[in-house]
């Protein structure tokens, strides 16, 4: 039986699409085994995990004083020895700054999940996104802690690419979808009233824009252009608002964010109402609503992409990683995901228009995938919910395997489960 799990991932509240991915992964495992399991929560923000989550979690301080580097430190350590399985979330497994603990978790991770192995704990990745790496000892890492692992779900298919092309040796590997798909947002009443407080006309179309702090220092071919990509963004959106003429919600996912966003509303002539909407403010549900609530999406951040896809909102992108370009193809809309090698004010403003033109064909194809996607979001949740009735590693993969075939045997979601196919690990992606 599983009663408690530890959860390794970014926790420390200040992504909204962190947050929600863990909402997703909490509900639908708890959904799943039928009852409230206890999470054992890793961060840096206690508070946050306490007051936001509706389930059962035990937030673990990685500050300083409690003798911790971030997650390379005594308390992650103890709180793996107390749970019944480890879980791995989100995209920690990159190789930027590898030994830096306060920013890189892999090297943390290299150095601590083997010996929790050697102490014959369950160690599983949950929909996970693979890398990049571009280093040597950043490939090496990544291939033994994927070797390592007990079982690996992965969020799309270029995490299984990479796997294939580091020679990855673990058969226990899964397809699934991001967790943060699946995610209810907050009720529409609230989300009205946050549209009404921040001013903007709830009778007029709404674009959604998202933007990175990261836009010169990540994405290929950025870096030349320093704080002009700012200035080409600005005037590339003011080209594009000039036609649709839209309101537009400013929405920073990450707090990071706010200043670069903020310097951006200020270059931006906007032909209608602007206003900021940040994490800092709203939660994670909020956001999502938000994004569900806009008639489009341009985003760079690749939550805030998730989270309006999960909403069936029409979403365009500019590529600042190779995550966000597969996230959109696997949305089969590549076409409308920009990456800055062909960055310039008439290539985002084209993008721009574009999308909006073609928003009814974009949200067609949405409605085709995205009930597919959520479902398949919770192909780990069913395998942890066979390891807590008892089976082992290899039947709990079984068991999700047979959940996937069910996938194929017809389009959309089936009616609600009763709890005996609860019991059975059995459930469609979870309606709001």
């Amino acid at each position: 039986m599983i009663d408690s799990i530890t959860l390794l991932g970014s926790s420390s509240g200040r992504n909204a699409g962190d947050a929600a991915l863990i909402a997703g992964l909490m509900a639908a495992v708890d959904e799943m085994c039928g009852r409230r399991i206890l999470y054992e929560i890793p961060t840096i923000r206690p508070s946050y995990i306490r007051e936001h989550y509706p389930n059962r979690t035990h937030p673990v301080s990685m500050m300083p004083w409690h003798l911790s580097l971030k997650m390379l430190g005594l308390p992650t350590w103890r709180s793996m020895m107390r749970t019944d399985l480890t879980l791995l979330f989100d995209a920690i497994l990159f190789d930027r700054e590898l030994f830096n603990p306060l920013f890189n978790f892999m090297s943390s991770l290299y150095v601590m999940l083997p010996a929790v192995k050697r102490h014959g704990k369950i160690l599983g990745c949950y929909d996970i996104g693979v890398g990049p790496v571009s280093t040597r000892p950043g490939r090496h890492m990544l291939k033994k802690l994927l070797e390592l692992m007990d079982f690996v779900t992965v969020r799309d298919r270029a995490s299984l690419r990479i796997m294939q092309e580091l020679g990855v040796r673990n058969n226990r590997v899964l397809l699934g979808a991001d967790a943060a798909l699946d995610v209810c947002p907050a009720p529409a009443e609230v989300v009205e009233r946050v549209i009404a407080e921040k001013g903007l006309n709830g009778e007029r179309p709404l674009l959604a824009v998202n933007i990175n702090r990261y836009f010169d220092s990540w994405a290929e071919g950025s870096r030349h252009l320093g704080e002009k990509v700012l200035d080409i963004y600005a005037e590339g959106l003011s080209r594009a608002l000039q036609e649709i003429g839209t309101d537009v919600a400013f929405v920073c996912t990450q707090h990071m964010d706010v200043e670069v966003t903020r310097r951006l509303m200020s270059m931006v002539r906007l032909p209608g109402k602007g206003a900021l909407l940040s994490n800092q403010d709203y939660d994670h549900y909020v956001i999502k609503g938000i994004l569900g609530r806009a008639d489009m999406v341009c985003a760079m951040r690749l939550h805030c992409a998730i989270m309006a896809a999960g909403e069936l909102t029409p979403v365009v992108a500019l590529e600042y990683q190779p995550k966000l370009a597969h996230f959109m193809e696997t949305l089969e809309l590549s076409e409308y995901c920009l990456s800055f090698s062909r960055f310039s004010e008439e290539a985002l403003a084209r993008l721009i228009l574009e999308g909006w033109r073609n928003r009814k064909e974009i949200r067609k194809t949405l409605q085709r995938l995205v009930p597919g996607l959520k479902r398949r979001s919770r192909v780990p949740a069913v395998l942890v919910a066979s390891l807590d009735r008892g089976d082992d590693v290899d039947t709990a993969l079984a068991v999700a395997r047979r959940y996937i075939e069910d996938e194929t045997r017809g389009p959309g979601l089936r009616d609600a489960p009763s709890d005996q196919e609860l019991r059975k690990g059995e459930s469609p992606a979870a309606g709001c």
